[in-house]
Order: structure tokens, then sequence, then C-alpha cells
């Protein structure tokens, strides 16, 4: 018989033997065919020539849920002959068929079993062909991206139920599918950086398809969706570290090895992928220049992971000692800013949170000091302060409003005089939320005081964006608060008329001296706010009174639409009752004794505002006439008024 005929046989007879003890159960008569040195010598000889026909007719049909369950015994053998088979198959089928295999696996059983057959042909592959192997790795990351979860997790919670969150069986599933895949990619790891190192004379990275550089990818990736969904589980201060925070610091670190030990390395290539569009080739499906850098294809390194990378490098404190120090704070702190932009417009709160505490870290922990106002020239400034004024003024999550608000105001102090006084004017050239636009008022108010203060004590000359023409400016942008004039409605905008009123007041009171120019818009300032404001107080408080007794008398309302408004408005607010105020002018649904409590309320309110209104006017007033007294009396002399 001519050996090929023989082998061939020897083979089939294997092949037979390994079904027909698996058909009587003897799962340790098929392991000691490959194990027992006598039997393992002889045929191992043979698998390259059965190894498809193992796969098809016992691994594919005994690697299943059902079968797990009713014996787990016969899966566990199938799982021992799949790795013998990745060890002799056709390389290329084999490696398609186990793609396949890992996008479809529904259970981590089965997933872990065909991963681990996924581990022994990549590490069969070499260097050869890392386009597969990238491949291979994004089939890995589908299957996790696929995998179900708690509905709450994009929705939002807080820090007490990221504690709780890892009770969740669905996460502790995927947790289990995220440290399964740290086994299968470590000796990857391991034997890609021996081979595939950089030779010491090469000075610029290769950022072409390789399997170091798609490795790279692969890992940061993993620190994405559906990872980032449950980072609201990690509590810096805690001394028991989570699976959550387990599995992010072994994705970090290995991430960071890949790219040669500078995780800053990647925040050169931010910029090109968020600042710069590149052109896209509909005929190939790629963007300009991504073939000669895959870093810059979304794909395969999505911004919003990348993001989260550095959230691990920063927030985690996992920077490692390998880190060059030739970084200057202002490129980390601009680098980062498209990052945190990245994940502050995501939908999910959990991605949104990490963004926030990414950029308080970088404000206040990298040694970011008087950024020059020249850096407002970049886009992505006002792209981050539309994003951030978002959450601050309409996040559901209260945790969220308080950190975005905490993060917009250390984001403002980190620039130079100039710079505060932009953001600051653009944003109330451009907000809507009455509660934000006060909070920044006073804040400029702040800013003044402080300059106002070192002035006196110092001698040191007021920064020109707190004087003169840019006060002014300012000044008025905080201070007129009547939208529809007399006809405004001030309950409606009552917490930043109070503001406006005590910023008059406070300038009335610290700046008799004019240096900021005050008294010299004051006259602008009774002409367009405080004059108006009497008129509109005394106009409401009567309209209102005048509601009451209409409404104590069991008067029909039904001819004052404007008061109907404002009682469905004030319903809303006050009641809670669920009614949308969208200008609808039917009355809500509540009774009479409900609609008297309502008036009683806000007539309180306007009463309060009008003792504010009247207060700061004879404040201005005591004020001004010290000022005037002062000056006939020959005092020493103020300084000239600055420039308006």
């Amino acid at each position: 018989m001519e050996p090929a005929i023989e082998a061939n046989a020897a083979a089939a007879n294997l092949l037979r033997l390994i079904k027909q003890l698996l058909l009587e159960k003897a799962y340790e008569g098929v392991r000691m065919l490959f194990l027992s040195p006598n039997e393992a010598s002889r045929n191992m000889q043979h698998m390259p020539l059965i190894a498809m026909d193992i796969y098809n007719d016992i691994c594919v049909v005994n690697l299943v849920d059902e079968v797990n369950g009713r014996e787990p015994e016969l899966f566990d053998c199938a799982n021992e002959l799949l790795k013998l088979v990745a060890e002799h198959a056709p390389l290329q089928e084999m490696m398609m068929e186990l793609m396949e295999k890992i996008e479809e696996s529904k259970s981590h059983a089965v997933f872990a079993a065909y991963l681990r057959a996924m581990q022994v042909i990549l590490l069969r592959q070499g260097q050869d062909k890392p386009q597969a192997v990238m491949w291979c790795l994004q089939s890995v990351a589908t299957c996790l991206h696929d995998l179900p979860l708690p509905e709450y997790l994009s929705e939002g919670y807080d820090e007490a139920a990221g504690r709780l969150v890892e009770q969740e069986k669905q996460v502790e599933d995927l947790l289990a599918h995220y440290i399964t895949v740290g086994l299968f990619e470590a000796p990857l790891l391991v034997e890609i950086l021996q081979r595939d190192a950089r030779p010491d004379t090469v000075i610029f990275r290769h950022c072409a398809m390789s399997r170091r550089n798609a490795l790279a990818c692969f890992l940061v990736q993993l620190l994405g969706k559906p990872l980032a969904l449950l980072e609201m589980s990690y509590v810096k201060d805690d001394l028991t570290h989570t699976y959550v925070h387990q599995v992010v610091k072994n994705l970090t670190q290995e991430a960071t090895k890949t790219i040669g030990g500078d995780p800053f390395y990647l925040l050169a290539l931010v910029e090109k992928r968020a600042r710069w569009e590149r052109k896209l080739n509909a005929a190939k499906g790629v963007y300009e220049m991504t073939s000669q850098n895959i870093f810059l294809i979304e794909d395969l390194m999505p911004l919003h992971a990348l993001a989260m990378y550095y959230h691990a490098i920063f927030v985690h404190d996992l920077l490692p000692p390998t880190t060059p120090k030739i970084y200057s704070p202002v490129f980390l702190f601009e680098s980062v800013l498209y990052l945190v932009t990245e994940l502050l417009r995501q939908p999910e709160p959990p991605l949104q949170h990490c963004g926030l505490r990414l950029f308080e870290h970088i404000l206040i922990n990298c040694g970011v000091t008087s950024v020059p106002h020249s850096s407002l020239q970049l886009d992505v400034h006002k792209r981050l302060c539309d994003e951030l004024c978002k959450i601050v003024g309409y996040s559901p999550q209260v945790a969220l409003r308080q950190l975005g608000l905490h993060v917009l105001r250390h984001y403002i102090l980190a620039f130079d005089d100039q710079g505060k006084y932009l953001i600051l004017k653009n944003l109330l050239e451009t907000l809507q939320h009455d509660g934000l636009m006060g909070y920044l008022s006073a804040m400029y108010k702040d800013l003044v005081d402080k300059a106002l203060t070192a002035h006196r004590k110092c001698s040191v000359r007021i920064p020109p964006e707190f004087d003169g023409k840019h006060f002014r400016e300012m000044l008025m942008l905080c201070v007129f608060v009547l939208p529809n004039d007399v006809k405004s409605d001030l309950l409606l905008h009552a917490d930043r008329i109070c503001n406006a009123i005590n910023i008059l007041r406070y300038f009335a009171v610290i700046d008799k001296q004019n240096i900021t120019g005050f008294w010299d818009v004051l006259p602008e300032i009774e002409k367009r706010l405080l004059v108006p404001l009497g008129t509109a107080l005394d106009f409401s408080m009567a309209h209102y009174k005048a509601y009451k007794e209409r409404v104590e008398n069991g008067q029909s309302a039904s001819d004052d639409a404007l008061m109907k408004k404002q009682l469905q408005m004030l319903a809303v607010n006050i009641s809670n009752s669920g009614i949308a105020g969208d200008g609808d002018s039917s009355l809500p649904d509540i009774g009479r004794q409900e609609k008297l409590d309502v008036l009683a309320s806000s007539i309180t309110s306007l009463e309060s505002l009008r003792s504010i209104y009247v207060r700061a006017n004879e404040v201005i007033e005591q004020n001004a006439r010290q000022r005037k007294l002062l000056q006939d009396a020959g005092s020493a002399p103020f300084p000239a008024p600055a420039p308006v």
C-alpha cells in the first residue's frame, strides 16, 4: 500500500475511533489518544488530514449551550478537541470559521471555547497578513458590543447604584467575556512585542497596518462601549477595586505597551481626527490617509473609546513611569478638549460623566494655569461650551449638572483675563438658560471684585477686561434681563432679575471711586432696567391681586389669556401637575383653593422681588449722594473715569 493511501486510512480510522469513544461517552479515552506519550506520537501526525472533519462533525455539533447544560463533559471534550484542531487545521479556512462562530456566540462558555481556538490560530499566523489579524480581533469586539445589558446603564444611574451594578447577571456575563478576552490577548501581546519590536534606529512610529497596531486599536476599542457604560461603578477613593476597574486597568496598561510606553503619543492624532475634515473616498470606503495610519480609522479606534483610554490614564491614575516629561500642560489641555467634547456629546449619561471627570482632572491636576486667550481660536472651545452648557442646564441627572457647573467654573478660571472675559461674554450672548446666565454674571462680578481688591491693596492696574468699554458691555449683558420690557414675565425670570439687582447694588457700594466706570453706565441702566422693572412690578402685583380677588369671588377669568398662561406655568412649577407650559391658553385642571394657593405664592414672590428692588434703589441713591458730596467738598479727587 502506498504511504499516502496508508496515511489516509489511518487518519480515517482515528476519526472513527474518536466518534465511537464519544458515542460511548468514554471521554477520558479520547483524551488519552492525544495525551498519552505513545498514543500522541502516533495520532498527532494524522490530525492535519482529519482536523476539519473533527471540527464540522464533532466540535460544531457539541459546542452549543444545550450540550453544555445537558452533558458538560461532552462539551469540555469537544472544547479540548477544538484546540487540537486549531493547531493543525488549514490556517485561513479555520480562521474564517472561528470568526463567524465568535460573532454568533450567545453564551460565555461557547465564546470562550472558540476564542481559545482563535488564540492558537493567531499565534500560528505569525507576522504574515496583519489584515487577517485585524479582522479576527474585530469579530471579538463585535461579539462584546452585541451583548445585552440593562437599559438603565444607558439611561443613567448614580454612584450608589454603580456600586451594585456588578451584581446584575447581564453585567456579570459581560465582565466574564472581558476577562476571557484578557486571557486571550495576553500571550498574543507577548509574542507581538517580542517579534514586532521597533528597531532602535527608527525614530517615527510605524502607523500602517501591522499586528502591533491592530492589537493597539483593539485594546483601546474595548475601553469604549459597552464597558464605558459601567464606569460609574468606579470610585477613586475606594480601598477595594471592582471587576470593572480591574478590566479597565488591564486593557489600559496593555494598550500602553503596544504603543511603546508613551500614552500621550495618540494625543497627536486626536487633532487630526477631530479638527480637520479628511476626504472620504466613497469607492474605497475609507478616509484620506487612513491607509498610511490605521489610528485615523473610526471603526478601528472610535474617538469615544480613545477618550475612555485617557480617562483611565488620568482618572484611574494609570500613567506609566515611562511617560516623557516634555509634554506641556497646554498641549495636554487642548488635546483632551476634543476627547472631552466627544464624551459630552454621547447620549449616555455615564459617558458624559466620564467626560466631566476627565476634564476636571486635566484642569485641576495637570498644572493648567493661565491658558492664553489665543487658544480660543480653536473651534473645539465653542463645541465644548455648547455641550457643557447643555448638561449643566438641562441634564435630568442632578449629579451631572452639579459636576458640570463645577467643571465649567474651573474651565473659565483656567484662562488669562482676556480669555475669561471672552468666554463669559460669548456665553452670556448666546445662552437662554436664566439660572446659568445668572451664575455666569455673578462669576464676572467676582472676577471684577478680585481685580478691584488687587488694585486697592497693591496698586495693581485693573485689567482692561474689567473696566471701561469691556466692563460696560459685560454689565449690560449681566443686568438687562427684561426681554419684553414692562410686559416681561417677572416670575419666569425672577432668579436672574434678583441676580442683576444684586450686581448693581454691589458695584454701587464697592466702586464709589468709579474705577470700573460703573457710575458712567448707571444712567443707561436706570433707563433700560430699573425704571421698566419698577413699572413691571407695579403692573404684575396689581394684576395678580385683581385676579386673586376675582377667584375669591367665584368670577370667571376666561377673558384673561395672560393670567391663564401664567397660572398654568405656576401650577406646573409649584404643584408639579405635569401640564406642559407650551403656550396653551386653557387653564390647568385645579380647584379654587389650589388656584388661590398658587396666586398667594406668586404674590409673595413678587413682594420679595420688589423689596430687593427697593433696597437696591436706596443703596444706589445713597452712594450717588455720597459721591456728589465728596466731590462738592473738594476731597481727594476721584480718578478720571475709564472711557466707556
